[in-house]
């Protein structure tokens, strides 16, 4: 027979090599007068993941909104960003869920296109997404952003959905189900993810009002809970779940959104950052106003990096879909 001390150490054990190697990441925002500086919203997103092929980059459909932010894998999949209408959209895995469970679910693919592509190019703002709930169909965590408000969409197996819109206030999200209507769904719920709810939560709520986007991007580098349960998470191994980058946008009631970056990586190409801005340059003579002061790259001065060679990968790109090929190293 186990004795309790020794069970209650193997679920430790096992809580820890859960958190330690899921894919994770921390969705958050503030909207509304008094909440955000000058009104309108602000939106954040860390990526957590294992070391791998990431751009950020600007997307110009042959037919569609343009779009601007992070892509991931060698299938260079749109994972968080804005449009040209001032969408703004992050998500994030359903890590409650098993992942060979989740990887068997039928995905949103439309004309070669995942959802949050399809979303990107197609919807201009948080209603225009809600009213097409079509394209909720893998189980994932949406935070989707625009002047006026957020949305926070939970998909469930089956395509059915939670969401909870906010006007005035804060919404967070991690990696497992949090409304009533979803939580019973909950397998296995990583104490990474609960801890840094709580966490993000707590900076919410005690950071002073009216926020500011340098705010929101102090928050994506929180560390306050280790290496594994922290919102900035670097990791208990160099190939391990790590959080790779993070996004924090402003979309001001009127005028020009903002983003800031952080990537961790070395220094983004001083050639690369040029071409970004010359192509935002450009957009700005049609319908993408996009201005060159939005690129704002930040390193986190705490963060110890080991140079890596740049991971070079050959895109294959939806059809009628232009993307600029700037390549990062991750480290």
């Amino acid at each position: 027979m186990f004795t309790p001390a020794f069970r209650r150490f193997v679920w430790a054990g096992c809580a820890l090599f859960a958190a330690a190697g899921t894919p994770a990441c921390t969705l958050f925002g503030a909207v509304g007068e008094g909440m955000v500086e000058g009104g309108g919203t602000l939106a954040a997103k860390t990526r957590d993941e294992h070391p791998g092929p990431q751009r950020f980059d600007i997307a110009v459909p042959s037919k569609g909104y343009a779009y601007l932010g992070l892509f991931t894998g060698d299938k260079h999949r749109f994972n968080m960003g804005f449009n040209e209408k001032g969408l703004f959209l992050a998500r994030s895995t359903s890590g409650s869920l098993p992942r060979k469970e989740r990887l068997a679910l039928p995905r949103f693919f439309k004309h070669r296109l995942s959802a949050t592509d399809w979303i990107m190019q197609h919807y201009a703002s948080v209603d225009e997404v809600l009213a097409h709930r079509e394209v909720f169909v893998e189980p994932v965590n949406y935070l989707l952003a625009d002047r006026t408000k957020i949305a926070v969409v939970e998909v469930m197996p089956g395509g059915q959905t939670t969401v909870r819109i906010t006007e005035h206030g804060t919404a967070a999200h991690t990696n497992h189900f949090i409304e009533p209507e979803s939580e019973a769904l909950n397998q296995n719920i990583g104490s990474s993810s609960a801890r840094r709810l709580e966490r993000i939560r707590e900076l919410l709520a005690a950071a002073p009002k009216p926020l500011k986007i340098t705010d929101m991007a102090a928050m994506t580098r929180d560390r306050h809970d280790g290496p594994v349960r922290s919102i900035w998470r670097t990791g208990t191994k160099p190939d391990g779940v790590q959080t790779l980058a993070a996004i924090a946008v402003s979309l001001p009631s009127s005028g020009n959104p903002s983003l800031n970056l952080t990537w961790r990586t070395e220094q983004f190409p001083r050639h690369g950052l040029a071409r970004l801005q010359r192509c935002a340059r450009r957009f700005q003579n049609g319908h993408c106003p996009l201005p060159k002061e939005m690129f704002r790259y930040r390193k986190p001065s705490l963060i110890r990096f080991k140079k890596g060679p740049p991971i070079q990968k050959e895109i294959r790109r939806p059809s009628g879909l232009r993307v600029m090929k700037q390549t990062a190293g991750i480290s």
